[in-house]
């Protein structure tokens, strides 16, 4: 998946960093369980201390810092990658680039660690440090945004 994002990136001309990437594939992955109450990815973020994060594709991205990610698939970062992704995966993926793909890592991460958000219930101070954020919690966060959002446009 975060090999989709690193392609639509490139189609743009634009790179995105690790922590770029971490981000855009938790809230694909919000979205997604809001809309279809699947999980885009297998895997739970986790609360570590600078938001959610994805184990599995931070160990492949280790010692990459805010360098550009050009690409995932060689380091297995990705179990689920482009090809094996449906129409709706897809579709959600870059739905997502195109609403927060401009924006840099800092602010995404600011949207991630909100309050309430799951990542701060599980995170609380530091004491649920890398501990999983549930499929649920994640789906309520992405519930209620989608709610309050289509209030607002009423």
């Amino acid at each position: 998946m975060a090999d989709k994002f690193i392609a639509l990136a490139k189609q743009d001309g634009r790179t995105l960093d690790q922590l770029q990437l971490q981000k855009l594939v938790y809230i694909a992955h919000g979205w997604c369980l809001a809309a279809t109450g699947q999980p885009l990815t297998g895997d739970r973020p986790e609360a570590w201390d600078h938001g959610p994060i994805y184990r599995r594709l931070a160990d492949a991205l280790a010692g990459r810092g805010l360098d550009p990610v050009f690409g995932t698939t060689s380091c297995q970062a990705d179990a689920e990658t482009s090809s094996g992704l449906d129409a709706v995966e897809v579709a959600m993926i870059v739905r997502t680039y195109k609403e927060y793909g401009s924006f840099p890592a800092s602010q995404l991460s600011n949207l991630t660690r909100r309050a309430n958000a799951p990542w701060e219930q599980v995170y609380q101070r530091g004491a649920g440090r890398f501990k999983d954020i549930s499929h649920l919690l994640v789906r309520e966060q992405f519930v209620e945004l989608a709610s309050s959002s289509s209030r607002s446009r009423r």
